[in-house]
């Protein structure tokens, strides 16, 4: 494996949810709040694409 590919792997990001948000993304499902799983995911997704375009801006 190349040892760029390795470090993007390995590289760790920080999110910050409620546990009703953690607990939704382990499967407990909220029948009166779905939208606790959707901000959870939106939470990650969101720093996950400023990881992305951070490393970006490195790489420029």
């Amino acid at each position: 494996m190349h040892s760029q590919s390795r470090e993007i792997q390995e590289k760790k990001i920080s999110v910050e949810l409620t546990l009703n948000e953690a607990l939704a993304l382990t499967g407990v499902r909220f029948n009166d709040n779905h939208q606790l799983e959707i901000d959870a995911m939106h939470k990650i997704k969101k720093q996950l694409e400023e990881q992305i375009i951070d490393r970006r801006r490195h790489l420029q």
